[in-house]
């Protein structure tokens, strides 16, 4: 069996949506051939949004995981500063109306700690990795983020041993969807975008999650090098987790999983709420599971016929068990130019649990496509107010008969297992 080196960031006992992704892969790579041995920071050192140590549990006892250290002081300073228990995430999404103070942090950090704040980690991986490379007799290596510092780490080794490498990118590096929340000068960007054109050009293939994402590095690279060598592969999700009975929704709820920011904008729901009120006297609930900006969830509260239910982060398995509690799921595309480039991992999920997907964002997104695929719900965009306050209430009314389960065409491709086994099959072509 051939082994691969994946160096990642995020590992359990982290938690949140990145976590899930190499979890998954690492999980089946066996399967087909392929041995991964994980090179992550200690849970000491990291820093982690969340944690969920049930996802613990899903490593193999016999997957070999290499720890160390990383430097701290970034963090610890900020902390000191602000005053705040948490570094920022998720788009900020912990830092709703930012004052002078921390506008100047980030402007710090998007401008002398390029591309990312946790790039010190890289001597510590670097230097692990070359021993594991070297002891494990490892055959390629994979490279995931964010952050996007670790891709340099892959970049360094490929230069030094020339293995075989493959960088997967899950978000865009230098478009992405909070970058003009860092206040970067002229300067950072050009540092910024070489950094990127680097990566992108020295891999041996390039992975994203979305089509968007793929066709904006593809003109990033060099026209002498194969455009063909970026290549997507979606997250997805794992049918075990699914396995089983998971409950059923006892009242109308419709749920949000994972990260509310403020760029996340909410006033298409609200207007549609407002609409579908007027139509009909019973209640909706909105139930909001993670972290959720205290502005976006203030303008939903004013809705007549409206309750909201907030929860904190909830482990992968409980979340799981709340998506088939709902009637519908909301997703939700961060506003702007750069929302086409976002595919949210919980949309596999989402689709996964069979209930119908109420999602706002830009109409001809990879978002879009995939609900008109699959007919796993509807996408609604800036001016289907309208549109969207008719669906809620027809979902209502299916509900009202016993109706809400949906049955998504074709979401067999998005298995992990088949996602892996495409990985799998790059790792035989380099």
């Amino acid at each position: 069996m051939k082994r691969v080196l994946i160096i990642t960031w995020y590992w359990p006992p982290s938690g949140g949506a990145g976590v899930q992704r190499w979890l998954k892969f690492s999980k089946y790579l066996p399967s087909y051939g392929w041995e991964p041995v994980i090179l992550t920071v200690d849970p000491a050192y990291a820093s982690y949004p969340q944690t969920d140590d049930r996802l613990i549990d899903e490593i193999s006892p016999s997957m070999e995981v290499f720890r160390t250290k990383a430097p701290t002081g970034v963090f610890s300073a900020y902390k000191k500063i602000t005053g705040s228990s948490e570094i920022p995430y998720g788009g900020f999404v912990n830092e709703s109306n930012p004052g002078l103070l921390r506008k100047l942090l980030r402007f710090i950090r998007g401008n002398f700690f390029l591309p990312d704040s946790r790039r010190g980690w890289n001597r510590y991986a670097y230097k692990a990795a070359l021993n594991i490379i070297k002891e494990k007799q490892i055959d390629a290596v994979i490279t995931t983020s964010p952050p996007h510092s670790t891709q340099l780490t892959g970049l360094k080794l490929s230069k030094k041993l020339k293995i075989k490498w493959i960088a997967d990118l899950r978000d865009p590096w230098t478009e992405i969807y909070y970058s003009d929340e860092l206040y970067q000068t002229p300067p950072a960007r050009w540092i910024n975008s070489s950094l990127e054109a680097s990566v992108l050009n020295r891999a041996g293939r390039v992975i994203t999650t979305c089509q968007a994402t793929a066709d904006l590095f593809r003109k990033k690279i060099r026209p002498s090098t194969d455009s063909d060598k970026v290549m997507v592969i979606t997250n997805g999700y794992d049918e075990t987790d699914f396995e089983g009975e998971k409950g059923k929704p006892d009242r109308f709820a419709i749920t949000y999983l994972g990260t509310l920011a403020a760029s996340y904008d909410l006033s298409l729901l609200t207007s549609a709420l407002r609409s579908y009120s007027t139509l009909l006297s019973e209640e909706i609930l909105l139930r909001f599971i993670g972290k959720a900006d205290a502005k976006v969830i203030r303008s939903l509260e004013k809705v007549q016929g409206v309750r909201i239910e907030l929860f904190p982060y909830v482990p992968h398995t409980e979340a799981i068990s709340w998506l088939a509690r709902s009637a519908a799921l909301l997703l939700v595309i961060p506003a702007g130019e750069k929302s086409t480039e976002m595919i949210p991992g919980k949309l596999f999920e989402y689709l996964a649990s069979r209930r119908p997907v109420i999602a706002i964002g830009r109409k001809g997104s990879d978002v879009d496509n995939i609900l008109r695929e699959t007919s796993g719900g509807r996408l609604f965009g800036p001016e289907e107010s309208g549109e969207l306050a008719a669906y809620i209430s027809d979902l209502m009314s299916d509900f009202s008969g016993g109706r809400y389960e949906t049955n998504p065409a074709g979401i067999g491709k998005y298995s992990r297992q088949a996602l892996t086994a495409t990985i799998a099959g790059i790792l035989d072509s380099l």
